[in-house]
């Protein structure tokens, strides 16, 4: 009983994903990078957080002793010491990534939540990596990756296991996808490739009501037989998608390559989670019930890319 309703919980939430945003990439982080330029001289760099387009009005606000020199650097008599205010446009779920590279050369990161928007420079940095948990975070909050991951694994359960056991299929297709777009999320990081968010979103959008569609009925065909191909294709798209969530953030200069390294950490840690909540929530369903929530399933995710796809497609032409 307890299996049961803990799917018909996870088939809410997919229904639940078909009011949310079109975009999948759409809440990001604001940035605040500060380096110690010498004689308590500062250089610094603040990208406002941003929720569905929409920047939330957050104000930085240096301790009351430090003066703007000029657009970028503030002099701090005595050093920087004190409070960093974000204003008050910050709700709770909001957060600042808050980068403090110091004179020899040590980087603190720390990561600022929106129900206490101050940072105190007296603080120890946060224990964790800031951007382990954004990457982490943009997997949860991203409904269409994990609806992608989602449709894989219907398709690869919906399909007779042949001389290839359905885990390793899985596991084929998962690591494919995960070799993709990790690929595309350097290349486009580091300006080797550049697309326009609009059709890349698209066809992210697009990548999940084929899945949905394949998972829905039993006929043999190129996705079925071959997930894992489908899975390294499309998964370079979304590692796109990925890098346009990237450069709205703004990585800090100083440390670009760990900060790119453990933003995919955080993306691959959030990935394996949720598949393997699902591969043990699949397990303990008995199986009349898991040939029904299949089925629901499928119709979630058919419903909730559809509306992704019409949206995204519209946004296209404007």
């Amino acid at each position: 009983m307890r299996c049961g309703r803990a799917m018909s919980f996870f088939v809410l939430v997919l229904f639940a994903a078909v009011s949310a945003p079109a975009s999948a990439h759409d809440f990001t982080p604001g940035v605040l990078t500060i380096v110690e330029r010498g004689e308590d001289v500062y250089r610094y760099r603040f990208t406002p957080p941003v929720d569905d387009g929409i920047s939330l009005g957050t104000r930085l606000r240096f301790p009351e002793l430090c003066e703007e020199l000029e657009p970028g650097i503030v002099r701090c008599p005595g050093g920087l010491a004190g409070a960093v205010s974000f204003g008050r446009g910050m709700d709770r779920r909001t957060q600042v990534l808050v980068f403090f590279e110091r004179l020899d050369g040590r980087i603190e990161e720390t990561r600022v939540a929106g129900a206490r928007p101050v940072w105190d420079v007296a603080e120890p940095p946060s224990g964790a990596s800031a951007w382990i948990a954004t990457g982490a975070e943009h997997v949860l909050l991203g409904f269409d990756h994990l609806a992608f991951v989602l449709g894989l694994l219907l398709v690869i359960g919906a399909t007779p296991a042949g001389r290839r056991p359905r885990l390793a299929r899985a596991a084929a297709a998962i690591t494919a996808f995960t070799v993709a777009h990790s690929l595309t999320l350097a290349l486009a990081t580091f300006g080797v490739v550049r697309l326009p968010a609009a059709p890349v979103e698209a066809t992210i959008a697009l990548s999940v009501l084929l899945l949905a569609v394949e998972a829905s009925h039993t006929r043999s065909t190129s996705t079925r037989r071959a997930p894992w191909l489908v899975a390294f294709l499309f998964g370079l798209v979304h590692g796109l998608g990925f890098a346009s969530a990237l450069a709205e953030i703004g990585l800090p200069p100083a440390s670009r390559v760990p900060a790119l390294f453990e933003f995919n950490v955080g993306v691959e840690l959030a990935q394996l989670s949720v598949v393997a909540a699902s591969l043990l929530l699949a397990e303990c369903i008995p199986r009349p019930w898991r040939i029904h929530g299949r089925r629901a399933l499928c119709y979630a995710l058919g419903a909730a890319s559809a509306y992704w796809s019409i949206g995204r497609l519209c946004a296209l032409g404007s």
